[in-house]
């Protein structure tokens, strides 16, 4: 029987491009989407698409489906592939008895705390953790258990909302008017950030790959550089694979692409940290497609549909890839004036990303509108990295605060390299405890943040968490 199966979409790219991964002429397919997803999406194809102006508001989209389902037929499928989507989704399967994962079964794959639990039932090490819905149930965290701690989300995503705590004066400015209803807090980990990314179908894990991090997320949003290097460790690869098996074991992952991040401590233990259950963000999806073949927004929908998927075991005798991602100026928004190109000159670089000359960077582009990526190919790990150390060395991005011309006495002023950012350019940006000490004005200059050839980073990454 042909299937009915509700997509819903946020996404306004490419990857919103449904067609490739579902058969529209086989299946019959309506859409859930917001204005801006509407764009990619298939008219012509589609049975229907409601537009929403907020996919989170879910008694309006519960409205709508209601509405969808007496005019076409129940759905037998629904189909999310965003994170922020997951919990709609689940809710939607519950009330009109649709097969697939469900609100409790959504909860495991995205509150933390109820993530962290199951995990920690499995016997794999996690960190000391808590739901801390108030000031006083945050301040008793931080008593028991001292600092730096991290304080975030239950249910965030792309490090939002999350800090660091490095102390008690810290902390007051953190908790003064803060909405803490969906606040966790838990142990700061010392260690090297891994992502690990992978397919499972049928609880069985298809093909996988171990990613080491030069940053974290956190680090990446508030101003520094964020590289990542495939792992060509056989020896950790075999351990890191049987953690994740071990993880998506105990979340019940069993049709699912998933991302993993687990730390590395100096003692060589493995850290759980969270997991979702979608593709991997930044330059993921793209040197899994350009170098390894592998489709994970196409497998996401393949293996959530119940289809078969042919993927082969990922091969540590082929090339490491990596990428590298460059932060937004420190002033925000800025103006970008001029990006140097860097494609031709580094070996192993083979794409880059590069903002357009007049492009505004908000500070709120997250891992989509960067001020440059640069994606990587190589015999192996060591080459990735002597690249990506290449290309933080030979780096430039000039740019000009929003609503000044670089021709201008205060553009100019800005744009001298001081070394450090002016306090006044940013009472109208960002706040001084976001910009890192070594940004100059006028020339995007990002701390390095690249593992070594071997051995440990140059300069571990304070936190992987996001």
């Amino acid at each position: 029987m042909n299937r009915h199966v509700l997509i819903i979409n946020r996404w306004t790219n490419g990857f919103a491009a449904y067609h490739r991964y579902v058969d529209h002429a086989r299946d019959r397919v309506a859409y859930l989407t917001t204005a801006d997803g509407r764009a990619p999406l298939d008219e012509e194809l589609a049975e229907e698409i409601r537009v929403l102006p907020d996919l989170l508001d879910t008694r309006a989209a519960l409205v709508q489906v209601a509405e969808l389902v007496a005019r076409h037929g129940p759905f037998t499928h629904v189909l999310a592939l965003s994170e922020f989507d997951l919990e709609l989704a689940g809710e939607i399967r519950r009330r009109h008895g649709i097969p697939g994962r469900g609100p409790a079964e959504v909860a495991a794959v995205r509150d933390k705390v109820v993530m962290k639990a199951r995990v920690a039932a499995a016997g794999l090490r996690v960190p000391v953790h808590r739901a801390t819905p108030t000031a006083a149930a945050v301040r008793d965290f931080a008593e028991r258990h001292g600092y730096p701690f991290v304080l975030k989300p239950r249910a965030g995503a792309d490090s939002q909302g999350v800090h660091v705590v490095s102390g008690a004066d810290r902390l007051r400015d953190l908790l003064d008017g803060a909405d803490l209803a969906d606040a966790q807090c838990e142990e700061f980990i010392d260690g090297v950030l891994y992502q690990v990314d992978g397919v499972v179908r049928g609880g069985r894990l298809l093909t996988s790959r171990s990613w080491r991090c030069g940053a974290s997320c956190l680090d990446f949003a508030t101003g520094t550089a964020f590289s990542s290097i495939a792992n060509d460790d056989r020896d950790f690869e075999k351990r890191v694979t049987v953690f994740a098996e071990r993880v998506c074991a105990a979340l019940d992952l069993t049709d699912d692409v998933f991302h993993l991040e687990v730390f590395r401590t100096p003692g060589d233990d493995l850290v759980f940290l969270e997991i979702g259950a979608r593709a991997g963000g930044g330059q993921v999806r793209f040197v899994w497609d350009e170098v390894y073949g592998v489709d994970l927004v196409a497998l996401s929908a393949q293996v959530q549909l119940g289809e078969e998927v042919r993927v082969a075991p990922m091969d540590l005798d082929g090339p490491v890839a990596g990428y590298l991602m460059m932060p937004e100026p420190p002033v925000r928004p800025a103006v970008v004036d001029a990006v140097t190109t860097l494609v031709d000159d580094v070996p192993g670089m083979y794409a880059e990303t590069l903002p357009a000359p007049g492009t505004v960077l908000s500070g709120h582009g997250g891992a989509v509108h960067t001020a440059g990526t640069f994606r990587y190919a190589a015999a192996d790990a060591d080459a990735v990295a002597s690249a990506i150390e290449q290309t933080l060395a030979a780096y430039r991005l000039d740019w000009h605060p929003l609503g000044a011309q670089p021709g201008e006495e205060g553009a100019r002023r800005k744009a001298e390299p001081t070394g450090s950012t002016p306090a006044a350019v940013l009472e109208t940006a960002v706040p001084a405890s976001a910009v890192p000490e070594t940004a100059v004005p006028g020339r995007a200059v990002p701390e390095t943040a690249v593992p070594e050839a071997a051995g440990l980073p140059a300069r571990e990454a304070p936190d992987g968490r996001h």
